[in-house]
Order: C-alpha cells, then sequence, then structure tokens
C-alpha cells in the first residue's frame, strides 16, 4: 500500500512517496535526490531578495523531482503588503505555466482573491491549496473551478474540517503532514473513516491523483 504526503517540512520516512517543501531561498546545489517542491512564500517576501528566488525557482525547475511550485500564496493575516504578494504569486504561476507544473499554494483569508485570479488568469495547470481549511460556500465555488485540496492534522480534531473533507470530489483530494507531529499513515486512517473507505481503497485513489497531476514514469511505488 502507497501512502502519499503532498506536503511536508519533515525528513524523509520510509515506505511513503512524500514530496518536501523547500524554501526558495533554500534551494542550493546539495538538493537531495528526493521529491519537491519550491516557492516563494509570502511570509518571506521581507526577509529575501525577491529576484535572487525567481531565479533560483527558474534554475530548479528543469529538476525532474521538483514536482511543483510552492508554497507560495496569499495571506491577508500578516503584514505585508498585498499588492507585493499579488505580484510575487502571479511570477511564480508564469513559471509554473511555462514548465506545466503544478502550483501548492498557502492561502489564508484571502480566498477570495485567489478565487479572482484564477479566473482571470483562465490558468490550465493544477492550482492545489495546501493545508487547506475554509466554509461550505468557499469551498463549492473552489471545487466548480478545478482546484485541487491537501488536508492535514485538522482532521483529527475539527469538526468543521471532517465535514468539509465529505463535501471535496475525491479525485480533488490530497493529504499532508506540513510541520505537524502527526503521521500521514494516521490521516489516511482519519479519511478514510469519515469518507467511509478502506485505507487500501482510499491509497489506491489518491496515487491515482498523485499520477494524474504529476506523472507515473518516475514514480516508484512501494508495497
Amino acid at each position: 500500500m502507497t501512502y502519499i504526503d503532498l506536503h511536508t517540512h519533515k525528513s524523509e520516512e520510509p515506505e511513503i512517496i512524500w514530496v518536501q517543501n523547500i524554501f526558495a531561498q533554500n534551494l542550493n546545489d546539495k538538493i537531495p535526490d528526493l521529491f519537491f517542491s519550491a516557492g516563494l512564500h509570502p511570509w518571506h517576501l521581507d526577509q529575501v531578495d525577491t529576484e535572487a528566488c525567481f531565479r533560483k525557482i527558474e534554475q530548479f525547475i528543469i529538476n525532474k523531482n521538483m514536482l511543483a511550485i510552492g508554497e507560495c500564496g496569499l495571506d491577508r493575516a500578516i503584514q505585508t503588503d498585498f499588492s507585493l504578494q499579488e505580484e510575487c504569486f502571479l511570477r511564480q504561476v508564469e513559471i509554473a505555466e511555462e514548465a506545466g507544473k503544478p502550483l501548492i499554494i498557502h492561502c489564508v483569508r484571502a480566498y477570495s482573491d485567489l478565487i479572482r485570479l484564477k479566473k482571470e488568469l483562465k490558468s490550465n495547470i493544477p492550482w492545489i491549496i495546501h493545508g487547506f481549511n475554509a466554509n461550505k460556500e468557499t469551498t463549492q465555488n473552489l471545487i466548480k473551478l478545478g482546484f485541487y485540496f491537501s488536508v492535514g492534522e485538522r482532521l483529527s480534531k475539527n469538526n468543521s474540517a471532517k465535514a468539509i473533507l465529505e463535501m471535496i470530489p475525491i479525485d480533488q483530494l490530497f493529504f499532508e503532514t506540513d510541520n505537524q507531529d502527526i503521521s500521514i499513515q494516521k490521516i489516511y486512517f482519519f479519511a478514510a473513516q469519515l469518507l467511509r473507505m478502506t485505507v487500501e481503497e482510499l491509497s489506491v485513489v489518491i496515487l491515482n491523483n498523485f499520477k494524474k497531476l504529476f506523472g507515473d514514469d518516475k514514480l516508484v511505488t512501494k508495497d
């Protein structure tokens, strides 16, 4: 059985296909031989040389193991100028479009902005919201626009997150540990119970979602 951790800051665990998040400013020539995503996070815009970060992303995007741009995104809960956030997000959308790779998106209190941009750009690449947490109306609007959703540890303790999970089409769903102290196996277990599936059935669906978005030419499944 294959578990997929779409977004994690942790070190590698055996028996899991995982995508490590690397902040753009930390990209260097010693990147290990693993699946990863890399992007300029809105929290870091005031702390880094943004142009240097974009150059690094463009340099590494051709790496076969860099599966996605991100996490990048929009956050209205921080003080960073929102127009700068949007400008940097749009730059990364452009890079991802040119490379034909998905986005992994951080979004806090900015779903209306994200929806507006998705409509305006008519982007053809997958947009995946990591650590997804929103109300039912917002979730419905995002589903209609074809967003993908990566959910994590909130499933174990948040009733609203459980209700939202049941709304998400299963072919638009992923799971993640992010930086939380929980195993991906436990997240699959909680999700399978809520969706009234076995963990084995759920793992097959999520694996197929992964193949659809990222390709299976380099995917080694684990028994």
